[in-house]
């Protein structure tokens, strides 16, 4: 994660939860070890059923979490770099347009951006908040944004790079992205409390089938005898 430049609130949270699964995990191993070992019973079509649901819930419960905090992390990186900072609306002049994609083991990502000209002087913005549509091409982006373009923006002069610009919307930017920041944050928590309702409801019913079918396998293996 370092290498890779992860802000350090994912790696702290990514730190706890592994620490708290790697705790959990031994304790309960601990305690299945001081504990007889029963015969294992075979599992039911139902319990196979039921362990495929709670395996799937748990893959989407880790993945909301993952991609919920990255999204929020972005929102509120964005609200406390332009919390407080001044700001005026002017004008972005299109004189060039850049349609660059990277690959990568996970498909590769794609930068669309421009230079330009804002009262006077040469400035960059990123051109994803104001496109409708994304290009697939350097061609099709010029097409979509010829030189000469007028873009209303926000200026931020005490900013550096991109972030100096950001497209006129509804709401002002810090406001913007703490509302974006707060909406992630409730859906995701939202949706996190229901699969882990799921969760719990699926593997209360599966450990019940499983205990359920114990008497059953053993008068079966005593049968056998």
């Amino acid at each position: 994660m370092l290498a890779f430049h992860f802000p350090r609130p994912f790696i702290l949270v990514f730190a706890v939860f592994i620490f708290v699964g790697t705790f959990l995990s031994t304790r309960l191993r601990s305690r299945q070890a001081a504990r007889p070992k029963p015969t294992p019973a075979p599992q039911t079509p139902a319990a196979k059923v039921l362990g495929i649901a709670i395996g799937m819930c748990g893959f989407l419960f880790l993945s909301v979490l993952l991609f919920g905090f990255v999204m929020f992390m972005n929102s509120w990186s964005a609200w406390q770099r332009y919390q407080g900072q001044s700001y005026h609306a002017t004008s972005f002049q299109i004189v060039r347009v850049y349609y660059q994609r990277t690959t990568g083991s996970h498909g590769g990502s794609t930068y669309i951006y421009a230079s330009g000209m804002v009262e006077g002087k040469k400035e960059w913005m990123s051109l994803s908040p104001y496109l409708k549509t994304r290009p697939r091409s350097q061609e099709e982006l010029e097409s979509m944004v010829p030189v000469g373009t007028i873009i209303p923006i926000y200026l931020f002069p005490n900013l550096k790079g991109q972030t100096r610009v950001e497209v006129i919307g509804a709401l002002p930017p810090a406001e913007a992205n703490r509302k974006q920041a707060m909406l992630v944050l409730n859906r995701a928590l939202t949706i996190l409390a229901g699969l882990g309702l799921v969760i719990f409801v699926l593997v209360r019913i599966r450990r019940s089938s499983m205990e359920s079918s114990e008497p059953a396998a053993v008068q079966a293996s005593a049968a056998g005898a």
